[in-house]
């Protein structure tokens, strides 16, 4: 793979995460390196005192640093701000963090050496992946603690995960590999560790996740509405190009295609339901909101992986280093709060939805889903599961961007909290894949209590894969392993692979 700062995109990350390569730079990243690091050569010729240069760092940064002491600046500044805490982030978390660092390295503003970033490349085609402990970023100024993790193993410090995931000391792995340790020079080690690459990382890794649940959810709502008897009336084209909303558009044909073909609209042929409740109704309207949401992500994410957001920045056509804030998660933050957010209001929707399975008044099923409710509880405390994991989601929906803290005695004053927002999202998707199982286990049970009718085959294909593993509920028996097995369907992408597979065999 190579790399030029500017041409990562979701699917070049996704197969480069799936199948590592051997990375290397482009020949005009090459030239943009170092005249940039040039800039940094003719400032300290000058003698001019430039923050992250030859002055302290936050709230010292008008503490000037001699010149005999500037190259120790930057090893000091490593070691004092690899500060985390908490456990280790995956080998693949950081091989993305560490994609992402060298890419933004290349863009020619950072004033670092092509050495140093060749060192990054070494780890990274090594597959030498440094420790980085998972919390205590604010997400600005940059992400600084677990920035310093990822570069305390240039200069020989730090410790390297080992094929199971623990820390093991970073100098005699690489010295064991023929990797020399680098001696930072000016400015190099904040180029390091600031940027916004770990929150960065996070969101990059819940959007893709949450594209599979977009298709699960939807494949969900649509086999439940098969088998509560609804309708795919409300999923039409037309009622969807009267609002004029893109991702409501889609999210309608989609539902509209996963009932093709469904025995169920039989049913439909005497009834007396003048309209579905609105969690299978509405599906379109929330569904496609999290659709045009997942777009709007991937534009601003694809833009943020091939951005420069360390400070100060070397300008190369001015020989000037100017200091902005570009490392201020915010643009970040704000996408995975609002894609959690709109991620917890769908899976409410699914909620409502496992809910009206219990009575038969929305379902036209037997209560809870039991041919012999009463003496059977059957499916009653697997939707009290569901209301638990529904009602957190909504907290950890407040918006961590809206919390910032002040640091570096008050330098540092508004703070994005990204990683955050990053922690948060990612336990929305856990409960949202786990609410998803107990609706599709519901689903399936509905389907054996009210078999007169065929399902869709995007549907059938689903009931089938489920009852590969999870069988019919003739009495009651503990719950929690099919709801487990189920959601390993859900996280593992099963269950959205049948959807796509089943749409392309359609167009």
């Amino acid at each position: 793979m190579i790399l030029d700062g500017n041409s990562l995109t979701f699917r070049n990350i996704d197969a480069e995460l799936r199948h590592p390569t051997t990375l290397s730079i482009h020949d005009a990243s090459v030239q943009l390196v170092q005249k940039s690091r040039a800039v940094v050569e003719k400032v300290l010729e000058t003698g001019k005192t430039v923050y992250g240069v030859n002055t302290g760092f936050g709230r010292l940064a008008n503490q000037s640093i001699s010149s005999d002491k500037l190259r120790q600046l930057q090893v000091n500044l490593l070691r004092s701000h690899a500060a985390g805490t908490g456990d280790y982030l995956s080998h693949r978390t950081v091989r993305l963090i560490l994609l992402l660092k060298i890419n933004s390295l290349l863009r020619g503003y950072s004033g670092i050496r092509l050495e140093v970033i060749e060192g990054l490349i070494a780890l990274y085609n090594h597959n030498l992946m440094p420790a980085i402990r998972e919390r205590g970023s604010v997400g600005a100024s940059g992400d600084l603690a677990p920035l310093a993790d990822l570069a305390l193993p240039l200069i020989g410090e730090g410790f390297i995960l080992d094929e199971s995931g623990h820390p093991k000391p970073a100098g005699p792995i690489l010295s064991s590999a023929g990797i020399s340790k680098i001696n930072l020079k000016e400015k190099e080690g904040l180029s390091l560790i600031n940027g916004t690459q770990v929150s960065t990382a996070f969101a990059i890794e819940s959007l893709e996740v949450i594209k599979d649940i977009f298709y699960t959810i939807s494949a969900t709502g649509a086999f439940s509405t098969e088998v509560m008897l609804g309708t795919d009336t409300a999923f039409k084209a037309e009622i969807q190009n009267a609002r004029n909303q893109e991702g409501q558009k889609y999210a309608g044909e989609l539902l509209y295609k996963l009932m093709a073909h469904s025995g169920y609209r039989d049913a439909h042929l005497d009834c007396d339901r003048v309209q579905d409740f609105y969690s299978l109704r509405c599906m379109p309207q929330v569904h496609g909101s999290l659709y045009d949401l997942i777009v709007h992500a991937e534009q601003v994410l694809t833009r943020e992986a091939n951005s420069t957001t360390d400070n100060p920045v070397t300008l190369i056509e001015e020989d000037m280093i100017v200091s902005g804030g570009n490392f201020h998660a915010a643009p970040i933050a704000h996408i995975m709060d609002y894609l959690a957010i709109a991620l917890s209001d769908v899976a409410a929707m699914s909620e409502r939805r496992i809910a009206a399975f219990q009575e038969t008044s929305q379902s036209n099923l037997p209560m809870f889903l039991m041919k012999d409710a009463g003496l059977n509880s059957g499916f009653m405390i697997a939707h009290v599961t569901a209301a638990a994991l529904a009602s957190e989601n909504k907290s950890l929906s407040h918006p961590a961007s809206v919390d910032s803290i002040p640091t570096s005695a008050n330098q540092e004053d508004h703070v994005s909290m990204a990683p955050n927002a990053g922690h948060q999202l990612k336990q929305v998707i856990a409960n949202t894949s786990r609410i998803i199982s107990i609706e599709l286990m519901c689903a399936a049970q509905a389907r054996d209590l009210n078999p007169q009718y065929h399902l869709a085959p995007n549907s059938e294909a689903i009931y089938q894969h489920i009852r590969k593993q999870v069988p019919y509920l003739e009495v009651d028996g503990p719950l929690s392993a099919h709801i487990e097995t189920i959601t390993d369907m859900v996280t593992d992408g099963e269950i959205s692979r049948i959807v796509i597979r089943y749409l392309e065999e359609q167009s």
